[in-house]
C-alpha cells in the first residue's frame, strides 16, 4: 500500500512482513552440544543415581499431601540420603550453567546440550559457574531434610523449558 508523505506525494513501500519462522529451539546449540544431547538422550533408563543409597520420597508430577485433599505439582524428584553432608554428584557430563542459593541451602544447574539438570538442597557445593563436569563427579553435598534427622536433595531435569520424570533416565 502507498504512503502519503507530508508534501502530498505517494512513496511506495518495498519492505514486506514475513512471518517469523518458529524456532527449533531456544538454544544456541554448537556441534558440541549436539554430540552431548544424542548422548543424553542415548543414556535413557541408564544414568546413574545423584546420590548413593538414595530413596525417592517425593515423585514427579501431580501429588497429593498426606491425610487432605491438596495437592501440587512437583517439577522433579526429592531423594532421601541416609545424612546430611553425602556426596551429590553429576549424572552426565556437562557445563555448569548456575550456581545460586536457595534459602540456606544452594543449588546447581548443569547444561547437557539441550538437557538440564538441576541439583536443590545443597549443603555445600564443589564445582563454580562455567565448569566443565565429568559423569559421577561429586559437585556438592546434601543438605538436610525438613525433620534434621537426615539428608534430601531435590532433582531435576528438564529438556529445554520442559520437565521430565528423572526416574525415566536414572538406572533402576
Amino acid at each position: 500500500n502507498p504512503d502519503k508523505t507530508s508534501t502530498g506525494g505517494t512513496v511506495t513501500s518495498t519492505r514486506r512482513t514475513e512471518p517469523a519462522a518458529k524456532p527449533e529451539s531456544y538454544l544456541n546449540l554448537n556441534a558440541t552440544d549436539v554430540a552431548l544431547n544424542s548422548n543424553f538422550q542415548a543414556n535413557k533408563f541408564k544414568l546413574p543415581w545423584p546420590v548413593d543409597n538414595g530413596v525417592v520420597t517425593v515423585r514427579f508430577g501431580n501429588q497429593h499431601i498426606d491425610n487432605t485433599p491438596l495437592t501440587f505439582d512437583s517439577p522433579g524428584i526429592t531423594i532421601a540420603t541416609p545424612s546430611a553432608g553425602m556426596p551429590v554428584k553429576a549424572i552426565f557430563e556437562g557445563e555448569v550453567s548456575a550456581v545460586y542459593a536457595v534459602g540456606d541451602a544452594m543449588a546447581i544447574t548443569i547444561r547437557h546440550g539441550r538437557y538440564f539438570t538441576t541439583y536443590v538442597n545443597l549443603s555445600g557445593v564443589t564445582v563454580s559457574k562455567g565448569a566443565q563436569v565429568k559423569t559421577n563427579q561429586v559437585i556438592g553435598r546434601s543438605g538436610s531434610n525438613e525433620d534434621g534427622d537426615g539428608g534430601q536433595i531435590d532433582f531435576i531435569l528438564m529438556m529445554e523449558a520442559r520437565n521430565l520424570d528423572p526416574q525415566q533416565w536414572l538406572r533402576r
